[in-house]
């Protein structure tokens, strides 16, 4: 049996990260996942006019030290991921310790147990929001759900300072099409991390009721619980979500789908859950011990 602490989001509150290894701590658990947006909102440093110079700052001096005295002190693996709201740019810094302080998720396969996997995916459908490394038209035929008030144009950091960019909604590069190529890989029972949540489910509701999550991601949960492969799915990015539907968990077929949601830098309470993974009569089963 193994107890994970799966959390989301944790840009929220600059106070997430150690509430985060607090919790860790306390709950003795074996792993900790977190399903994307590492780098709080609202960071210290305001005379700097380089948005993507204080995430690395971030990254550097506060995420990657608090990770290291966490690990001194329990060393269970971590995984991780950036989400939309953080700069692409910044990932480097991450990948220098990727496979021993942590694990990065995004398009990876990676072993939970000697038969069970995690695979990640961090991607999302478009938004309103002007930071556009981790945006992907959902399908060709379905770029983003109906509803949704996106806007196209944004910044890109891949090479290293912020680039003006519009988004193509005919591109070829999807979702659908990064999932299919993950779907290659898929040999183990596994679980999936995902920053965006399945479409029109409790997971992915905004404020005013819409419903903004992916169909691509809807597809594969469906795809790989009829095949009796997926035994969780987790997901965050919409922070309000289960507090306006009412639930942090619905079932896809056989998955256990989950956004624990997220408070905002006004309150500070921080969210999360505590899952349960047991492996009997050659079967892999999840459940929440703990939502907060």
């Amino acid at each position: 049996m193994l107890r994970l602490l799966y959390t989301s989001d944790i840009h929220a509150n600059s106070s997430h990260l150690l509430s985060m290894l607090a919790v860790a701590e306390q709950e003795k658990v074996d792993s900790i996942i977190v399903g994307g947006d590492l780098v709080p909102h609202y960071l210290p440093d305001k005379t700097s006019s380089n948005r993507l110079d204080r995430q690395e700052s971030y990254l550097t001096h506060t995420l990657i030290p608090a990770i290291q005295d966490f690990k001194r002190k329990r060393d269970i693996p971590i995984y991780l991921d950036l989400g939309n709201d953080d700069f692409i740019g910044s990932r480097p810094i991450l990948e220098a310790h990727n496979g021993h302080l942590f694990h990065l998720l995004h398009m990876a396969k990676r072993p939970l147990t000697d038969g069970i996997d995690i695979i990640g995916y961090m991607n999302v459908p478009p938004t309103p929001f002007e930071r556009k490394d981790w945006e992907r038209p959902d399908t060709k035929e379905w770029p983003f759900a109906p509803g949704n008030r996106i806007t196209l144009d944004g910044y890109l950091s891949s090479k290293g300072s912020l680039q003006w960019t519009v988004i193509d909604l005919n591109s070829t590069d999807t979702i659908q099409k990064d999932l299919d190529q993950l779907s290659k890989d898929i040999i183990n029972p596994f679980i999936f991390v995902s920053h965006s949540p399945p479409y029109n489910t409790p997971l992915d509701v905004i404020y005013d009721g819409t419903h903004v999550g992916s169909q691509s991601i809807l597809r594969f949960i469906e795809r790989w619980s009829n095949q009796g492969k997926i035994i969780a799915s987790l997901h965050g990015h919409i922070h309000e979500s289960p507090r306006r539907s009412g639930a942090i968990s619905t079932m896809i077929g056989s998955a256990l789908c989950i956004n624990p949601g997220q408070e905002s830098r006004m309150d500070r309470s921080f969210r999360y859950a505590i899952l349960e993974l047991t492996e009997e009569d050659s079967q892999a089963k999840i459940r929440i011990l703990k939502p907060a």
